[in-house]
């Protein structure tokens, strides 16, 4: 363990802190029929109470249709569950009292993705998927001339809702935000209808699709006044502490993690990846020194001084070697440093726009 350069008694300690922190699938056979009912009908046979449930079913049944192609199109890079993230303004801003939002957000996020899927071998059993999910009079091919192909890599709620006035608190116009594989960007609004919006049973699309405008991209500032490095100490503790720490976290070591955290070291500091990424090697670091000093000016870090850290770190990944950014809390002991917490990511000092060529 790295000795400290000077050990003092304790003052107050100097701590310079950043600041850090649906469905189920179900399964069905081809061709099994899905009753959904039109805005305003029921579900013939008494079958109503099962809406939810068929739903679940339904999509899944709607992607089988589509072959193991279209399946693999589909889920490529799909998060699962869509995760809608509502807050409490949204609610008040939109009128959601009520409203299933989440459920309608999974329910259009499929739908749109029907919609963006296109491959001519499997036309007819997109334009019966779309049937199935849409009321009477939508446009069962989503308005494509069943020329090209395109697969969707991803997509998610864009934070997009809008009333369908016509449905009177039944149904939003919900935006979807989807990459291609190609890289390109789209926003689907689709307009949802739920039948019953407490328990949010029966949904259909009740309208065509559209594309709405990408959110603007702003050129965010430099950091003002940015922490400056203490260059010694990033250079000791690269090659010895650091370095110790993220084998040993990557591998989730928990008996060799003891040497380098301290006691009061967070769960992040002590959990570890698990193996999820492996042999790491430290290429940069930068200890930040305490705000408003100078390197230039030089400075004696105390015993129970605290400062973060930002760490690169190179890992293998599968095949693929990935660099990842790290910002780490150390304490200063009479024993040397130690770690007491981790979080991920850093900030950007230079900020403006990232040249594309």
């Amino acid at each position: 363990m790295q000795k400290a350069r000077t050990v003092e008694a304790a003052p107050t300690p100097a701590a310079a802190a950043e600041s850090g922190a649906m469905p189920a699938s179900g399964t069905a056979s081809r061709g099994e029929r899905f009753d959904v009912p039109r805005p305003g009908g029921r579900l013939s046979g008494g079958r109503g109470t099962h809406v939810a449930a068929r739903m679940t079913v339904l999509v899944v049944g709607s992607l089988v249709a589509l072959g193991t192609v279209g399946v693999l199109g589909y889920t490529a890079g799909h998060p699962a569950p869509v995760s809608a993230g509502i807050t409490e303004e949204q609610v008040q801003q939109y009128r959601l009292t009520g409203f299933p939002t989440e459920k309608a957000i999974a329910f259009a996020d499929r739908y749109a993705r029907l919609c963006t899927n296109q491959n001519p071998e499997q036309a007819e059993q997109r334009r019966l998927a779309i049937a199935r999910l849409s009321s009477s009079g939508v446009d069962t091919a989503c308005g494509w001339n069943g020329k090209g192909k395109q697969v969707v890599a991803y997509s998610v709620w864009s934070g997009y809702l809008e009333p369908v006035e016509e449905f009177k608190g039944h149904a939003y116009y919900v935006g979807i935000q989807l990459q291609l594989t190609t890289g390109a960007m789209r926003t689907l609004s689709v307009p949802v209808w739920v039948k019953d919006i407490k328990t949010g049973q029966g949904m259909r699309v009740v309208g065509d699709v559209g594309t709405l405008p990408q959110p603007d991209q702003a050129s965010p500032p430099e950091v003002e006044d940015p922490q400056e490095a203490d260059s010694q100490l990033s250079g000791e503790l690269q090659s010895k502490l650091f370095a110790d720490f993220f084998t040993s976290w990557g591998a989730s070591n928990t008996n060799n993690l003891s040497r380098y955290v301290a006691p009061a070291a967070t769960t992040a500091a002590r959990a570890g990846l698990r193996g999820a990424l492996e042999n790491p090697k430290v290429s940069e670091v930068k200890v930040l020194l305490p705000r408003g000093v100078s390197a230039a000016d030089g400075h004696t870090w105390r015993v129970d001084d605290t400062t973060w850290a930002r760490v690169a770190v190179e890992w293998t990944s599968g095949d693929a070697r990935v660099v990842e950014h790290y910002r780490v809390q150390i304490v200063l002991t009479d024993q040397g440093w130690y770690v007491r917490d981790i979080r991920a990511g850093v900030p950007d000092e230079q900020g403006g726009t990232a040249t594309v060529s």
